[in-house]
This record gives structure tokens, C-alpha cells and sequence, in this order.
């Protein structure tokens, strides 16, 4: 009988260590919406934004992803993450949306093949990004725009 529990605890213990290693050992992320968790994505802005995404965008239903401080919406047509930093002075169109203003990172959006958007000016900042089919990206703006007007914004488009 203490054998049989000696050998029950090494193999739990090896399940333990073989758990926490898969858990710990790979980054906050999901491989089918290409996504991870930004830097501050822990932080109490982007905590709070959590109760506040969108259910859907341009038609899009939000779904469920494990990343921290993330949605996605249509199978990944559009991604959000929150904390990341906020961009700075750029030549790149900067647009005011409900009160929001938005970068669209234009070197960024041609190397990945779809427009990454990143507010401006609020810390932390959101990353937004919206694949080719979407149909409206300023309806996509509307929508998260409510969501993240309550972190504050210091700074503006110029």
C-alpha cells in the first residue's frame, strides 16, 4: 500500500509539473486570431474595458479569445487588444471618432495586410485590427470608440 502511494504522489507530481510548465511556459496568446496579450494588458483600464467591448461590430459577433485584454469579432476580421503604448507624433492620419482619436498605422497596416488602428493619446492605448472584408471600418470605430472613451486621453490628434 506505500508503495502504491509513493508512486501515485511522483506520478501526480509529474502531472503537476508537466501542467504548470505547459500553462506557464507558453505567452498569453491565440494562434487562430493571431493574437497576444499586449504589455499592460493586467492593468485596471484595460480590466475595466473588458465589461465594456462591443457584442457586435459591423455585423460581426464577438467572440470569446484567451488572451488577456483582447476580443475578437467575425472569426478574427477584427481583433482588439488593449494595453499597449500609445503611438507616438506620426505623419500617419490620425481621426477623432465619438471622441476618440484613432492612428491608422499605415507602414504596419501594409506589411500585415489590413488596417492596424491604435488610439491616440489615452494610456494604455488600444490596438485595432480589420481585415480586408470588413465593410466599414468607421462602423468598427463607432462601436469600440464607446468602449474606450473612458480611458483617458492627455493627448490629441494635431
Amino acid at each position: 500500500m506505500r508503495v502504491r502511494y509513493a508512486v501515485g504522489a511522483g506520478a501526480l507530481a509529474i502531472v503537476v509539473v508537466v501542467t504548470g510548465w505547459a500553462r506557464w511556459g507558453r505567452p498569453d496568446g491565440d494562434p487562430q486570431h493571431g493574437l497576444r496579450a499586449a504589455q499592460r494588458a493586467t492593468g485596471p483600464a484595460c480590466r475595466s474595458l473588458a465589461g465594456r467591448w462591443p457584442g457586435r461590430l459591423d455585423g460581426h459577433g464577438r467572440e470569446r479569445v484567451g488572451v488577456t485584454g483582447a476580443e475578437a469579432w467575425g472569426d478574427g476580421a477584427v481583433t482588439a487588444r488593449c494595453g499597449v503604448t500609445s503611438p507616438r507624433l506620426s505623419p500617419d492620419p490620425c481621426m477623432n471618432v465619438n471622441g476618440v482619436d484613432w492612428l491608422l498605422e499605415q507602414a504596419r497596416s501594409r506589411q500585415a495586410g489590413k488596417k492596424i488602428l491604435v488610439s491616440y493619446g489615452r494610456s494604455p492605448a488600444v490596438e485595432v485590427t480589420v481585415s480586408p472584408g470588413v465593410r466599414a471600418v468607421d462602423t468598427v470605430l463607432l462601436g469600440l470608440s464607446k468602449a474606450v472613451a473612458p480611458i483617458a486621453q492627455p493627448f490629441h490628434c494635431v
